[in-house]
């Protein structure tokens, strides 16, 4: 059993390193046949990989060109966009500083037209009360015209009765006649009296019918009217408005305390009416002790000179029968003050005229005979009396 079971072993062995030789030969075939075949495909595969490759690289290439290209064209439109773009921010801030300085000019020009429209109603409410005035002054004219007339057509109706009894009296007395002289004096004396119409009654026998006149009292009077202005002044301080034009030249302020004062940020304020014109000092301003500062307006034609002269830029000082010009600190108090007002002082004189008369007309032997008597009062004189037979 021993040597059977080592025989068989042997034999086993021997058997399994054949088998293992042969395992391991076709082993090494099968794995060579493996590795050249897949070395083949690997071959293939890296050529393929390879043309893809350089395809793809050359696709990567013009696309990398045509990209750069139009990057370029992009980068050169960007540049020029914002070239342009600098430009249209320039013109848009030159617009802007415009259309600041145009709207500023709009207010400046509304304020301008708001002004001279409340100084043209202004105006037009002065033009209407004298032309109230005028028509007033017009109608009591034509009102003394018609009684100058009234006056003029019973003078005239007197010399016609005085002129008829003037010849009545030359044809009865055989007198010859001198018209033109006799009526020329008559008319002389009589020129500028005030007389009522003569009524004449026709003569009858040897009877006298005298006929009164009632005597007549004109009260004339005259209304005189004369305009003043009063300037008053105040100052809580060493500064005072000294002198204010009243054709809105100019306004003066004066430093009469002994040191030198600051007015930087005071405001000047005129109140002419509904008008109004407002100046604020610069900051820098001063005036020294004793000195005076003008403020010129804009149309006065001055020259700026501060802090001596100053020329406002576009205002002017407004005027009116009634101004008010206030000087005002940096807190908004009134320190000093000038006011004009117009009075009208109205004086009134009356004169009284006092007229009268009597006509007596008589017959005597059928021949008519006719006697005036004219009697005139006036106040600085005696009674005068005027009769013609």
């Amino acid at each position: 059993m021993n040597e059977t079971r080592s025989r068989r072993q042997v034999e086993i062995s021997e058997i399994d390193g054949r088998l293992t030789e042969q395992y391991e030969a076709k082993l090494q075939q099968s794995l060579q046949e493996l590795r050249d075949q897949y070395e083949g495909q690997m071959r293939a595969n890296r050529d393929e990989i390879e043309l893809l490759y350089e395809q793809k690289i050359k696709n990567l290439q013009s696309a990398a060109n045509r990209n750069s290209s139009a990057a370029s064209s992009a980068i050169e439109e960007l540049r020029s966009t914002r070239t342009r773009i600098d430009a249209l921010n320039s013109r848009i801030g030159e617009l802007e500083s415009t259309n600041n300085a145009l709207t500023a000019r709009i207010r400046e020009l509304e304020q301008l037209l708001d002004r001279e429209r409340a100084r043209y109603n202004a105006d037009i409410a002065n033009l209407d009360a004298e032309l109230q005035r005028l028509r007033d002054e017009m109608a009591l004219q034509l009102q003394e015209y018609q009684d100058l007339m009234d006056i003029k057509v019973s003078l005239d109706l007197e010399i016609a009765a005085y002129d008829k009894l003037l010849c009545g009296e030359e044809s009865r007395l055989n007198i010859t006649p001198h018209t033109s002289t006799a009526s020329g004096s008559f008319s002389q004396s009589l020129r500028g009296t005030r007389a009522t119409p003569i009524r004449k009654t026709p003569s009858r026998g040897a009877s006298t019918v005298p006929l009164k006149r009632k005597r007549t009292v004109i009260d004339e009077s005259e209304d005189l009217s004369q305009s003043e202005y009063f300037v008053t002044g105040s100052a809580k301080g060493d500064i005072e408005i000294s002198d204010v034009d009243p054709e809105g030249k100019f306004v003066k302020l004066h430093n009469k305390g002994n040191k030198e004062l600051q007015i930087g940020g005071w405001q000047l304020i005129r109140t002419a009416g509904s008008n109004e014109t407002s100046f604020k000092f610069h900051r820098t301003v001063k005036i020294d002790a004793g000195a005076v500062v003008t403020v010129w307006s804009s149309d006065a034609g001055a020259t700026h000179e501060p802090p001596t002269n100053i020329v406002m830029k576009t205002q002017k000082w407004f005027v009116g029968d009634n101004m008010k010009t206030s000087l005002f600190n940096g807190d908004g108090e009134e320190v000093a003050g000038s006011e004009r007002l117009k009075r009208t002082i109205v004086t009134h004189s009356s004169r009284h005229r006092a007229y009268g008369g009597r006509l007596g007309i008589s017959s005597v032997d059928g021949v008519g005979h006719e006697e005036l008597y004219h009697q005139q009062g006036d106040p600085q004189q005696g009674d005068e009396k005027c009769r013609l037979m």
